[in-house]
């Protein structure tokens, strides 16, 4: 009877074992993050040297484009005027070119002024019919070239400047000087070209128009 009771009476009960959290998983390798891209190899001053650096490339072009309309049988050709314009066009994208990347050389410097000084005496020489607007812009160039062999630079870096350079380049050459300056070396002679080479206009031959800007212009050259 006492077995059978034994047998009836439920059995105890198992403490329940705590419940097992997951395994954590093992945490993988942190991704290495890709490093980052560099600039184009042309646009990184690090990677090039000066000479192949993009402002310098564009200033190659302006001497191409120069030699070239240098060498045209008709120097008021359409084709001369496209080149002479598109290297006084390049101009207002090699400096600040050079100044976003980094790539500011006194090489790049010499290079784009020689090419100014250059493209506008040729210009003036091409189109005047004046011996003494092509004599003042003969020693004009004449003079900022053998100062830039002479110091190395350009003469707006100069320390000092005299007062007509300090009023052309006032206001980032946006003042009544700076335009006369190139009414006299760039605009005047490419409207000179443009109707030579559209109408079969002489390219010395003028207007009175024409004639006043352009000496007006001379006297700030």
């Amino acid at each position: 009877m006492v077995a059978t009771r034994r047998s009836l009476s439920p059995a105890p009960k198992r403490a329940a074992s705590p419940a097992r959290k997951p395994a954590a998983r093992a945490k993988s390798p942190a991704r290495k993050k890709k490093a980052k891209a560099g600039p184009f190899i042309l646009l990184d001053p690090k990677r090039m040297p000066f000479w192949l650096y993009a402002p310098n490339l564009l200033g190659y072009i302006r001497v191409a484009t120069l030699v070239y309309a240098m060498y045209e049988s008709d120097p008021g050709s359409s084709m001369a005027a496209t080149c002479l314009a598109l290297s006084l066009a390049i101009d207002y994208v090699d400096g600040p070119c050079a100044r976003r990347f980094d790539m500011c050389t006194k090489f790049g410097d010499l290079l784009d002024h020689v090419c100014d000084h250059v493209t506008m005496l040729w210009l003036v020489h091409c189109t005047t019919a004046s011996d003494i607007d092509r004599a003042v812009n003969a020693l004009h160039c004449g003079v900022a070239l053998a100062y830039m062999a002479y110091t190395g630079h350009y003469f707006k870096h100069a320390s000092t400047s005299n007062v007509v350079t300090a009023i052309v380049e006032a206001n980032n050459y946006f003042n009544m000087p700076s335009i006369l300056w190139n009414a006299n070396t760039c605009v005047v002679p490419l409207v000179k070209m443009s109707y030579h080479a559209s109408y079969g206009i002489g390219l010395k031959d003028s207007t009175p128009l024409l004639d006043v800007v352009n000496y007006m212009g001379l006297l700030v050259t």
